[in-house]
């Protein structure tokens, strides 16, 4: 009887460690730990705003999106969302309240378009803090904001990419500099943060006319930044020359030969063949 006893004490031992040790958190099928809730929690049909830098399982940074134009935000669903079509960030944004984080992790082999770096590794996380909440209503005011902003911005980019483009046509003015590659330009404010130099990835907001100052094309439509990485053919040569020409908040207006753009072909139909561009750029982000 008291080797039964000591056997079930012993058991009953075992299991009220076990039980004292945490489950991992899971949702959608993936680990998540939080270490604040936070406050206000994002309610269906609201939107959750949150800053997210994506690591490696060494803890090495591989993306950051914080505050700017390219901030990520998730719409709280109204209805249950299918399992196979949720998101597993969209239904941390709806748990985690304003100031809250969570870390999520990814595994390796559920990802696609694998980059090399993350060949062998098991894991990534998903390093998430919200940093505010709005309603519908306050959400649709912003996005008018940032619209009316914008279109103010493009009126003002409009008239000085026209008297630059004078300037350029006439050829004369001190303010053209050309570097050896036989890109020109016009510095309006150099900017000063990073260098948006090779190997950067930078957001780029721009208006690109023809040498007749007809509009060929312009960020100002999509309310977004253009995003590419400098020096990796990602954009146009005349882009990776002249980008580098700025730092973090300047703006310039570069003319584009044809053999930094799109050549003696062009891109038909929107660019016809060999033709010279002009783009008044402003460099929003250095990263």
């Amino acid at each position: 009887m008291k080797l039964i006893t000591k056997i079930i004490m012993l058991s009953l031992a075992v299991l009220t460690i076990y039980s004292c040790q945490e489950a991992p958190k899971m949702i959608n099928g993936f680990k998540y730990e939080t270490s604040n809730s936070g406050g206000q929690v994002a309610q269906p049909g609201e939107y959750a705003y949150m800053s997210i830098i994506i690591k490696d399982q060494n803890d090495s940074i591989l993306q950051e999106m914080k505050e700017g134009p390219n901030m990520p935000f998730f719409k709280i669903p109204t209805e249950p969302i299918p399992s196979a079509q949720a998101n597993p960030l969209q239904d941390l944004a709806a748990i985690i309240g304003v100031g809250g984080d969570a870390r999520i992790y990814m595994p390796v082999d559920s990802l696609t378009n694998l980059p090399p770096n993350l060949k062998g590794m098991e894991y990534i996380t998903y390093n998430m803090k919200v940093t505010k909440v709005i309603t519908e209503d306050e959400f649709q005011a912003e996005i008018q904001r940032v619209k009316d902003e914008a279109e103010a911005e493009k009126q003002n980019v409009i008239k000085v990419i026209n008297e630059d483009l004078a300037l350029f046509n006439e050829g004369k003015s001190d303010l053209i500099k050309t570097t050896p590659d036989g890109l020109k330009y016009i510095i309006h404010d150099e900017g000063n943060g990073d260098r948006g130099e090779a190997g950067k990835t930078v957001a780029v907001d721009y208006y690109g006319v023809f040498t007749d100052g007809n509009m060929f094309d312009n960020s100002y439509r999509s309310g977004r930044p253009f995003q590419f990485t400098v020096g990796r053919g990602e954009a146009i040569r005349g882009w990776d020359l002249g980008i580098p020409l700025l730092k973090e908040g300047g703006n310039a207006t570069i003319y584009v030969p044809y053999t930094l753009a799109y050549g003696e072909a062009g891109r038909p139909p929107s660019i016809p063949a060999k033709s010279d561009l002009i783009f008044h750029v402003a460099l929003r982000s250095v990263k």
